[in-house]
Formats: structure tokens, sequence, C-alpha cells
């Protein structure tokens, strides 16, 4: 069984957000989700679009302002920390990171000379984007025909996305995952490797955040939805983020135009 995997340096991006290194410390980023908070017009690290630097600089600024010594704070206390100030990452944010960080390492341009905004009509909102890339990519831009194209299973590789748009009874009803590895078996995909940014409603306040999972392939000529899906241990209605895609409207395997 040979694998295929993303580079370097865009593995160094998500182990960044995995393992976010605060003073003598290292948390799993938390999850954020804007849409509940309703900010607008904010710095990117506080609307959940922080690079994993911005995150941790931003942290570090708000406990001088309180004089919290992080230092002191064990994982745990860290992590409330992080949350009942809403710093995190939202799962397209998190993708925007990684697949900028790939791009850079196939020796192409960045992600934002790549990303078309199809909703932004007049002038204003045009510019924004541009100015603003990051903030704006979210998970319809990244799924829109314009920046991406559906793939079959049995063609999926690192650097593709799984969007899911419209889901039931979810707070933010759209999500993507990003593919960081796949191995393969006699040419065909046998297992997937993805990471996220999400919170399962079992997470509680603060157990949220960048993760991974796989999917085995039990039949590559089967939609997505119909392999094993395996997320903290949890497979079947346990795995949340497998009921997030089998209750969204459209749940696609995509590939960004120029990966």
């Amino acid at each position: 069984m040979n694998s295929k995997v993303l580079s370097q340096p865009t593995f160094q991006v998500i182990n960044n957000y995995l393992k976010l290194k605060i003073e003598n410390k290292k948390i799993p980023c938390p999850y954020f989700n804007n849409k509940r908070n309703k900010v607008r017009a904010g710095l990117r690290v506080l609307i959940g679009k922080g690079s994993s630097e911005e995150i941790i600089e931003e942290i570090k600024l708000i406990a001088m302002r309180e004089k919290i010594d992080l230092e002191k704070l064990s994982e745990d206390e860290l992590k409330k920390f992080l949350v009942e100030h809403n710093i995190g990452i939202d799962c397209s944010g998190l993708v925007y990171y990684i697949l900028d960080a790939e791009l850079k390492a196939l020796g192409k341009s960045a992600l934002k000379n790549h990303i078309i905004f199809p909703h932004a009509k007049n002038p204003i909102r045009k510019l924004l984007t541009k100015l603003r890339p990051a903030e704006n990519t979210n998970v319809k831009v990244l799924a829109d025909n314009k920046n991406s194209k559906t793939i079959p299973l049995v063609e999926i590789e690192p650097g593709d996305i799984i969007t899911m748009v419209g889901s039931k009874n979810i707070a933010n009803p759209d999500h993507v995952l990003l593919i960081h590895r796949v191995k393969f078996e006699n040419d065909k995909p046998k297992k997937i490797y993805y990471t996220h940014s999400l919170q399962w409603k079992t997470d509680g306040q603060y157990n949220h955040g960048v993760r991974q999972g796989t999917i085995e392939i039990t039949d590559p000529e089967k939609n997505i939805l119909n392999q094993n899906w395996t997320e903290q241990e949890k497979v079947g209605k346990e795995n949340e983020t497998l009921t997030i895609a089998t209750n969204a409207k459209y749940t696609e395997i995509r590939r960004l135009m120029d990966i």
C-alpha cells in the first residue's frame, strides 16, 4: 500500500493549528463560528480567519492587557481562555491557510491570486475581497464552480476538499474538510486522512477545534458517504462529522482549479 501526502511545509501549517504553541503548552486551536458571534469587519484573527501566528500573538496581547500569566495556565485553562475570548479558526479559514501553503510549496502564487468571489458584484465589495481574501473565503466560495470542480472518489488526492453545503440542524450549515493524505492499494484509494475545524455537540463548550479523521474506502465506486468514517474513535451516527455530511444538501469531493 502506497501513500500520497501534502508537502512538508503544508504539514507544518497543519501541525501549527493542531498543536498551537503558546508559551510552554501545545493545544489544538479551538473552533470559531463567526455566524454565531456576528462580528463584522473585525481583524481576521477575531473572526476565525487568523493564521496560527496571528492567533498566538493576539492571545498573548489579551493576556498582557488582563495581566494573565499564560505560563501558569494548564492546557485545559489555556483552551478555556482562548474560547472565552473568541479566539480560534473556522473550517474555511483553516482550509485557506493549508491550500495557500500547498500552492506555494508547488511553486505557484498565493491562494488569493487563484480565488474568485462570484458574489462580490459591486466595486467596493470586489475591492474588499482583494484586500481581505481570507476573511471573504467561505465554504460556498471554495465549492463554487469558478474555484473548484467535482471529482469522483476514485480520483481523490491530497489537497482535495470535501464540501458540505446546507446541512440541517447545526449552527453553521456549511462545512469543509481538507484531504492531507491518501493511501492507495492497486492504484485505488483505500484510506483517506482529513483535517478540519469543528465543534461537535458532544464536545461541550471547550473541547472543540482543529482535529483529524479517516475515511476507509470499502467500495471506490460508491458515494463518499457510503464509506467508513472514523473520527475521535466514533463511527456511524456517533460520528457527528459524518452526520453533517449525510444531512447536507450537497456533499462533494472537489479540487481547486490550480492544484
